[in-house]
C-alpha cells in the first residue's frame, strides 16, 4: 500500500518547467568542428611523418658523399657552381665544451681564436692559391685549429675559471697538432700525381715525369708543381658555367701496345667542385673515349681507372672503372706504345652539380653489382610465387569452405597448427630435402613452396568464402556447372579483394626474402636483389651512401605497390562479405 501511495504522489507532482535553450554560440557551431578536424588531420600528418622519416633519412644518406656521412644533418649540402680553384673551404663551427659555462666560453673563445690565428699566421702558404684567398684561408685554418686545440683542454679546467690555465692547455694542444696539414686541408685544390699503366699480363709500369707530366692545351688555367714528388696543382678559372673547358694533355710511353692494355690509373686529389672530367686516350693508332663522365665530388685523394674493353667486362665484380669505348683508328705515331691522354675539365652549373650529386651514388650502385641480373632473378621468384600463392590459396580455400568431405575439420586444424612452427625450425630439414632432390643452388626452392599452399593465406580465403551465400553455388549447379567451373567462374571473382591482399603480402615477402636465398644459393648469377645487396655491403665495407642507395632502389617498388593497392589490401583483410 505504501508503495502505491508513493507512486501516486510522484505522478501528481507538477512537471518542471522547461526553459528554452539558447542557440549554440558561433564558437560551438563553427570553430569546434574545425578544431576537431584540425586535431584529426594533425594527428594523421604526425603519424605519416613518423612513418616516412626512416625513408627520408635513408634518401638523404644516399645523396651524401663519404665526407658528409658523419654530419648530423639529414640532407647533404647542395653543391654550387665553382668558378675558380683552388678555393677556401668553410671551417666548421667550434662547439662549446659541455663543462664550459656559456659566459666564460664567450669571454675565452676570442682569446683562443686569436692564439690560433697567431699560430697559423706563421705557416707558409700552400702553392697555386690565389692572392685573394690568403686572408680567408688563414681565418678558416685558425677556426679549424681552434676546434682541434679545444679538445686538448681538460674539462675540469672550465669549472675553475682559470683563463690563463685554459689558454696554456690550448696552446700546448696547438703545438701538438699538425697545423700545416690543417692549413692545407682548408684549401680545396685539384692535384694530379703520377700515372700507372697495367697490362693484361700483370705488368705494372709507373709513369712519372718530375712535375711535367701534364700540360695545358687550352682554357684559363695553369699547372703549378707543389712538391718534389712530381705532383701538379691545377689553377683554373671559369667566367661562367657555359665557359670553354680546360683541356690537359699528357704524352708518355705506355711500354705496351693497345691490345695489351688492361687499364690506366690516374692519381689525383679532388677539389670538391663537382666539375666534370672526360677523357680521351690514344695508344699507337687506337683511340678511345670515356663512356662515363667523372664528377670531382670530394676533397680527398683518389684514383680514376680508365679501362678499355677487356675480359673483366664479362665478370660480375664491381665495375669501379671508367669504361673506354673504341673510337676508331687514327694516324698514329711511329711507336705503337706511344700514348696520349687528354683530360677535358668542364664547368658544372649549380643545377648540373646538384644533378651530379643526386645520381652519383645511384650510378655507383648500378656499377658496383650486376643489378639487373639480381632484379631479373627476383622478378622470376616473385612472379612464380604470386601465381602459386593465388592458385593454391584459392583452390584449397574453396575445398575447405564450400565442399563437404571426410576429415575436413581435422585437416583444417592440422593446417592451422603448421602456423605455430617458426621458420627456423624447418630451415635445416627443408635445406636437406632440397639438396637431396638436386635443387640446391637453384631458384626452384624459392618459389615451389608457394604452389604447395600457405596456411595463413588459405585461412584468409576460407574465412572470406564462408561469407558468400551458398545460393550462388546452387544456382550455378542448376545451370550445369561442375565444381571446378563454380570455383573459377563464381568464387574467384567474389574474392578479388582477398586475392589482392594475398598478392601484396606475397610480393613483399618474396621481394624482401633474404634468409632462404642466403642458405640455398651460392652462385652469384642466381642471387636475388636482397642477397646481392648484402654481398655488395661486404664488398663496399662501410660505404654507407652506396649501401643506402642500393637499399632505396630495392624498397622503392614495395612502397609504390603498397600505396597503389592499399585499398584492395584493406578490403581483403577486413573480409567484409560478398564483393563484386
Amino acid at each position: 500500500m505504501s508503495v502505491l501511495s508513493t507512486l501516486m504522489r510522484i505522478r501528481a507532482r507538477p512537471s518542471p518547467v522547461r526553459l528554452r535553450q539558447s542557440p549554440p554560440s558561433l564558437r560551438r557551431r563553427v570553430l569546434r568542428p574545425i578544431l576537431n578536424q584540425w586535431i584529426v588531420h594533425l594527428t594523421l600528418l604526425t603519424l605519416a611523418a613518423l612513418f616516412f622519416f626512416p625513408f627520408v633519412w635513408m634518401f638523404g644518406l644516399s645523396l651524401k658523399t663519404d665526407e658528409e656521412v658523419t654530419s648530423t644533418a639529414v640532407f647533404p649540402a647542395l653543391p654550387q657552381f665553382i668558378a675558380s680553384s683552388p678555393y677556401v673551404l668553410k671551417a666548421d663551427k667550434v662547439d662549446r665544451p659541455q663543462m664550459a659555462p656559456r659566459e666564460q666560453w664567450n669571454r675565452v673563445y676570442p682569446q683562443l681564436l686569436s692564439d690560433s690565428f697567431s699560430a697559423v699566421g706563421t705557416l707558409p702558404l700552400p702553392a697555386a692559391m690565389f692572392d685573394a684567398d690568403i686572408q680567408p684561408l688563414r681565418q678558416a685554418a685558425a677556426i679549424e685549429a681552434a676546434r682541434l686545440g679545444v679538445q686538448w683542454i681538460d674539462q675540469n679546467s672550465w669549472t675553475t675559471g682559470d683563463t690563463e690555465g685554459i689558454r696554456g692547455q690550448f696552446q700546448n694542444g696547438l703545438a701538438r697538432s699538425d697545423l700545416p696539414s690543417v692549413l692545407n686541408g682548408r684549401l680545396a685544390r685539384l692535384e694530379f700525381g703520377d700515372l700507372q699503366v697495367r697490362s693484361l699480363t700483370g705488368h705494372v709500369k709507373p709513369i712519372a715525369q718530375d712535375g711535367h707530366l701534364w700540360k695545358v692545351l687550352s682554357g684559363d688555367a695553369e699547372l703549378v708543381p707543389i712538391d718534389s714528388t712530381g705532383v701538379q696543382a691545377l689553377r683554373y678559372r671559369f667566367a661562367n658555367s657555359s665557359a670553354a673547358p680546360v683541356v690537359l694533355q699528357s704524352v708518355f710511353d705506355a711500354a705496351i701496345p693497345a691490345d695489351q692494355l688492361l687499364r690506366l690509373v690516374i692519381a689525383y686529389k679532388g677539389d670538391g667542385s663537382w666539375n666534370r672530367m672526360d677523357f680521351q686516350l690514344q695508344v699507337g693508332d687506337q683511340r678511345y673515349v670515356s663512356e662515363q663522365t667523372s664528377y670531382i665530388a670530394q676533397h680527398r685523394g683518389a684514383s680514376i681507372l680508365l679501362q678499355p674493353p677487356t675480359f673483366l667486362d664479362q665478370t660480375l665484380g664491381a665495375r669501379n672503372w671508367v669504361s673506354l669505348a673504341p673510337a676508331g683508328r687514327v694516324t698514329g705515331p711511329a711507336s705503337p706504345t706511344q700514348a696520349t691522354l687528354t683530360l677535358t675539365l668542364w664547368p658544372s652549373s649549380t643545377l648540373r652539380a646538384m644533378w651530379g650529386k643526386f645520381q652519383r651514388n645511384y650510378s655507383r650502385a648500378f656499377r658496383s653489382m650486376p643489378f639487373w641480373t639480381y632484379v631479373r632473378n627476383s622478378l622470376v621468384v616473385v612472379i612464380l610465387q604470386l601465381a602459386g600463392a593465388l592458385f593454391s590459396s584459392g583452390f584449397v580455400g574453396y575445398a575447405f569452405a564450400r565442399l563437404n568431405w571426410p576429415g575436413r575439420s581435422l585437416a583444417m586444424g592440422i593446417l592451422l597448427a603448421t602456423m605455430m612452427l617458426p621458420s627456423q625450425v624447418t630451415m635445416i630439414p627443408s635445406f636437406l630435402i632440397w639438396r637431396a632432390i638436386g635443387w640446391y643452388n637453384t631458384l626452384n626452392p624459392l618459389w615451389i613452396g608457394a604452389w604447395l599452399g600457405n596456411a595463413f593465406f588459405i585461412f584468409l580465403m576460407v574465412q572470406h568464402m564462408r561469407t558468400i551465400p551458398r545460393e550462388l553455388d546452387d544456382a550455378a549447379r542448376i545451370d550445369g556447372l561442375d565444381e571446378f567451373q563454380i570455383w573459377w567462374y563464381v568464387m574467384m571473382p567474389q574474392v578479388k579483394p582477398t586475392l589482392a591482399a594475398i598478392a601484396i603480402m606475397t610480393f613483399m615477402g618474396a621481394w624482401n626474402e633474404f634468409m632462404q636465398p642466403l642458405i640455398l644459393l651460392r652462385d652469384q648469377t642466381k642471387f636475388t636483389l636482397g642477397l646481392g645487396l648484402f654481398a655488395m655491403r661486404l664488398d663496399a665495407n662501410v660505404d654507407w651512401p652506396l649501401i643506402m642507395s642500393g637499399n632505396l632502389l630495392m624498397i622503392l617498388p614495395v612502397i609504390v605497390i603498397f600505396f597503389l593497392f592499399q585499398r584492395y589490401f584493406i578490403e581483403g583483410v577486413t573480409l567484409t562479405g560478398m564483393k563484386g
